[in-house]
């Protein structure tokens, strides 16, 4: 192997150099979230929450984001909160005060099972780690014979190759730090529809509530002969 071609790979400068550092510095920030995702249920529940967030955001855009929010909280608390406004409305309303301890419920459950479905991903990818790992060295040897490496060319692949099993460990960390980007979409969409649908349900609540105001009562003195009755003009 030429001289030039090993220097350049020990001490690499300039723009491979940074992509080279750029490269390791990803596998070792996934590698943390790796560990730093092996937590409790109500943190991760917690640290997913604001993640889920920022995808949404970045989705439908921030002004979307808010709006749907604003719903959603405004339907929580008019179908509960709001039934206080008048005293007929708590007994009126299809579920009462029910509604925000569903929607908790209905979320806690939701995450249970996204947890969970995280947990069977790592599994997975823990047995099937090798055999990813080939696939995607097979991926990287095309990238370098086509020229398409930043790194290396075509006629380094065994020094492509040495670099490429020196990251096993920092590659199967951050599959396992992805495993829960993996299986996001499913259940980001599923609390959007359990949130709205939570929120429209409140809404309603508040709606048939407030138009079952009973009937005011009627006067005493205001007594009227019924439709039916006989007028009779009694004369002297």
């Amino acid at each position: 192997m030429r001289p030039a071609a090993r220097r350049r790979f020990d001490r690499p400068h300039g723009a491979n150099g940074n992509v080279k550092a750029s490269r390791i510095a990803a596998f070792a920030t996934q590698a943390q979230l790796g560990y730093s995702e092996t937590v409790s249920f109500f943190p991760a529940m917690i640290a997913e929450m604001g993640a889920r967030r920022k995808r949404l955001r970045a989705a439908f855009g921030d002004r979307a984001q808010s709006l749907t929010e604003f719903l959603v909280l405004s339907g929580l608390i008019v179908g509960s909160l709001g039934l206080l406004i008048a005293p007929w409305m708590p007994s009126a309303a299809p579920w009462g005060f029910a509604l925000p301890f569903a929607f908790l419920a209905g979320y806690v459950l939701v995450e249970g099972r996204r947890q969970r479905a995280v947990e069977r991903r790592r599994a997975y990818i823990a047995e099937h780690d090798a055999e990813m790992d080939e696939a995607e060295l097979n991926r990287f040897r095309r990238t370098v014979l086509e020229g398409k490496d930043p790194l290396f060319r075509a006629d380094q692949l065994s020094m492509a190759e040495d670099d490429f099993h020196k990251n096993v460990a920092a590659r199967r960390q951050a599959r396992l730090a992805g495993a829960a980007a993996d299986v996001a979409a499913n259940y980001d969409w599923a609390i959007f529809i359990w949130s709205m649908a939570c929120a429209v349900a409140g809404a309603a609540a508040f709606f048939i509530a407030w138009q079952a105001r009973p009937a005011p009562p009627a006067e005493p003195n205001s007594w009227t002969p019924p439709e039916n009755s006989v007028s009779v003009d009694l004369q002297p």
